[in-house]
């Protein structure tokens, strides 16, 4: 009888522990999710943890599903495309392309376990400016699952319908239409270049050097894109005052694009070898994700990367925007790509073709330090654009966009004349130096 009373008591106690267990069970369950709401319509329930800044990540593939979207990708990339509109994820990037804007994350995307997890904040911005991009309303938020919105934040939006926009809400809508605040500013024909100072010509008669100047992005992919400006308008700017300045030193100078116009990666690097130039350079701009400042000018050639931010920045440069014909699978391919080249740089013709690269991008560097330009760094990874070209080649970062002050010098006339004197400089200084015979 006594051993009965026992046991009773021990089954009593077990059950009081499971039902603590099965409570904090719950309530870790709870903790793990988000509720996903449109408007006033709950979409699903999301998978969520705390990623190492200490916000909160959510599944990608989780809420793709919940909208009702069809996605394609690998373990590469998460495409979504809808109403010939595109949203892209890219493992281990810190950018998002929306619609062929860039947005930048506080932390790359990362696939752990079964899911693809991003900032929660970053991701509710992001699917706002895809919905605005198909024609529908913004309106996404990601609740804590025992919460719902308030009907009183919709119904405030309808009465303020008629208030005068502030400041800041006519800047965001400027960005939905990929619309730069100032952008009329940034156009080639609103630059005005102030003439090189006049330079006597190096090179004459008819074996003059070639040299290809590329500007990166063009057409339907804008590049990165912040403080009102647009990288493929500066790029742009850019060789068009660095041709005529080494047009003034008797270099016969051939571009790659001369309007906004959108080239594969491969098609740059193919027209440099066809027109046997001595000399190719791809001019760019960079971005920081959130939370994070950088300034100044960086040189890359295309190698081993020399560090994790090269790298990041290669990823992100050999993506190829998909258009037209091209298919989804097309812009997961260039992550591929990246791969590959880390295996041919290995070849005994591309390592030839490193050492000339190192030799003019030094030279590159030590002519604008000298102009006292912002200088950051020299660096190398394996960017597509520069591979397989058979001549010196080098690709130029000339400023972050997502740096304020930088942003405004790089729209100023006067700056992308200093940037390009020290390049045409540099690049005379090489040929001369090292003259190279393309076969």
């Amino acid at each position: 009888m006594l051993s009965l009373r026992v046991n009773r008591k021990k089954i009593s106690v077990i059950s009081l522990f499971a039902l603590i267990a099965l409570f904090f069970i719950a309530d870790a369950s709870s903790a793990e999710t988000l509720s996903l709401w449109y408007g006033e319509i709950k979409k699903g329930d999301i998978s969520a943890r705390v990623n190492p800044i200490k916000g909160t990540d959510v599944a990608i593939e989780e809420i793709i599903s919940s909208l009702g979207f069809a996605r394609t990708g690998n373990m590469q990339g998460i495409v979504v495309v809808f109403d010939n509109k595109k949203l892209e994820f890219w493992n281990n990037s810190s950018v998002v392309r929306v619609s062929g804007s860039i947005v930048s994350l506080p932390n790359p995307v990362i696939v752990e376990g079964d899911h693809w997890w991003a900032d929660s904040k970053s991701m509710v911005a992001i699917l706002d400016q895809f919905y605005r991009s198909i024609g529908k309303k913004s309106g996404m938020r990601l609740l804590p699952s025992d919460e719902t919105p308030p009907e009183t934040v919709s119904a405030a939006k309808d009465e303020n319908k008629t208030a005068k926009p502030d400041k800041k809400e006519i800047e965001m809508e400027r960005a939905e239409k990929n619309v730069p605040a100032e952008y009329a500013s940034t156009d080639t024909k609103e630059i005005k270049f102030t003439p090189p100072a006049a330079v006597v010509p190096v090179f004459t008669g008819k074996k003059r050097p070639i040299v290809v100047l590329d500007a990166g992005h063009g057409g339907h992919d804008p590049g990165a894109m912040a403080n009102g400006v647009r990288e493929k308008d500066i790029n742009l700017n850019a060789v068009t005052q660095l041709g005529r300045i080494l047009q003034s030193y008797g270099v016969d100078v051939r571009y790659s694009r001369t309007t906004d116009v959108y080239l594969k990666l491969a098609q740059r690097t193919a027209f440099a070898n066809s027109s046997k130039a001595n000399v190719f350079v791809s001019l760019h701009c960079n971005a920081m994700p959130k939370g994070k400042r950088a300034a100044g000018l960086e040189f890359y050639i295309m190698a081993l990367p020399s560090d994790r931010d090269a790298m990041q920045l290669a990823i992100y440069e050999n993506k190829e925007i998909s258009g037209g014909a091209e298919t989804a699978q097309d812009t997961v391919r260039s992550d591929q790509k990246t791969k590959l080249l880390l295996k041919i740089l290995g070849d005994m013709q591309q390592n030839d073709k490193i050492n000339e690269s190192t030799t003019l991008t030094e030279i590159l560097h030590s002519s604008a330090r000298n102009a006292g330009l912002p200088m950051r760094k020299v660096g190398q990874a394996p960017f597509f654009v520069l591979r397989g070209a058979g001549m010196p080649a080098v690709l130029i970062e000339m400023g972050y966009l997502t740096d304020a002050a930088e942003a405004l010098k790089l729209r100023s006339g006067s700056y992308i004349e200093s940037l390009c004197s020290s390049f045409a400089q540099g690049i005379v200084t090489y040929i001369k130096e090292h003259p190279v015979v393309v076969q």
